[in-house]
């Protein structure tokens, strides 16, 4: 940004100001956490146990990706049970606002950016269990008005002590989703798009990172392809 306003006053105004190199960055970014196999048996353990709208959403989350503040601002008429689709058409944050009495106030807004605008295949599974809970409220978590964002932590924070896990940041969540994608083969154009980045690099940075059991599996083909060769050569 820095750069262009540069190289725009140099344009503007005839005045030849050197641009700024970029410092190259040689720190490894820190790996994203997930949920573990054993974590994510226990959890679903408990998910589906006297299922509440609080298990739902972190439910909904695990098999779709949403952000949390997507989460707290659906509406029952972004989910189309006939197509088995839902959109992610706004978020909500809580926000400082000047004057306010209580300093800060809950705004539905657009969602992150153009590209977290998008539609989201349902699988049958969370598509049956959004029809049991179905109901004449706007929003499909929050009744009339939105849900709280900070209400929905605290309550996966209770989730997760029941289900012996230990605290856990809500976020946790939509990793887990993007992990277990990958891992099921998803390809990163399609998981870019679900997730909503911007571009597919995003995604594959964060998430296209094969596990130590990937690894192990390639190396046993690689294995078996070698035995091949070495069988057709006796």
């Amino acid at each position: 940004m820095i750069n262009q306003i540069v190289k725009f006053a140099s344009v503007q105004y005839g005045i030849p100001i050197s641009t700024i190199q970029r410092p190259i960055c040689t720190e490894r970014k820190k790996s994203i956490e997930v949920l573990t196999k054993t974590e994510q048996s226990k959890l679903f353990s408990v998910l589906y146990h006297e299922t509440n709208t609080f298990k739902m959403a972190v439910l909904l989350c695990l098999y779709t990706g949403f952000r949390l503040g997507e989460l707290c601002a659906l509406k029952w008429e972004d989910i189309d049970f006939s197509n088995q689709l839902i959109s992610v058409a706004r978020t909500v944050q809580r926000l400082h606002v000047e004057g306010h009495e209580t300093k800060t106030k809950l705004l539905v807004t657009e969602p992150k950016s153009s590209y977290s605008r998008r539609e989201i295949p349902l699988s049958p599974t969370i598509l049956e269990l959004l029809m049991c809970f179905q109901n004449n409220k706007e929003y499909v978590f929050g009744g009339n008005d939105p849900l709280e964002p900070r209400t929905l932590q605290y309550q996966f924070k209770k989730i997760l002590r029941e289900a012996g896990i230990p605290n856990k940041k809500f976020h946790i969540l939509r990793h887990t989703f993007a992990t277990n994608c990958v891992e099921g083969g998803a390809d990163a154009k399609s998981l870019s798009e679900l997730l909503g980045h911007s571009n597919v690099q995003i995604t594959l940075n964060r998430y296209v990172h094969p596990s130590i059991d990937i690894k192990r599996k390639h190396i046993d083909e690689l294995a078996v392809f070698y035995g091949q060769i070495h069988g057709q050569t006796d």
